[in-house]
């Protein structure tokens, strides 16, 4: 897939803050690779790093209106998710 410039992940943003199930989808497709390899680097294991991957989106999902593009891009609010999912994932594992 080819990259979008701002005013389309605008308006995909916009699509996803609305329910839209199908900006959801577009969204997993075009960020899913890149943020797994971000949880990979953390969890290593890549069968954990799925469940997280999964818990991210969720994550996403059900907190899409806190998004604010003046606080940093779509992308960096993502990977914060993907981070901490990640980081909490490891606590639990250490219990």
């Amino acid at each position: 897939m080819e990259s979008l410039n701002n005013t389309e992940i605008e308006a995909l943003v916009i699509r996803l803050k609305s329910g839209d199930e199908t900006a959801f989808a577009e969204v997993y497709d075009r960020y899913s690779g890149a943020i797994n390899g971000i949880i990979l680097r953390i969890v290593t294991d890549s069968e954990a790093s799925q469940d997280v991957l999964q818990d991210t989106f969720v994550k996403i999902w059900k907190n899409i209106q806190s998004y604010d593009s003046t606080k940093g891009s779509f992308f960096t609010w993502m990977l914060n998710i993907a981070r901490n999912t990640s980081i909490d994932s490891l606590r639990k594992l250490k219990k």
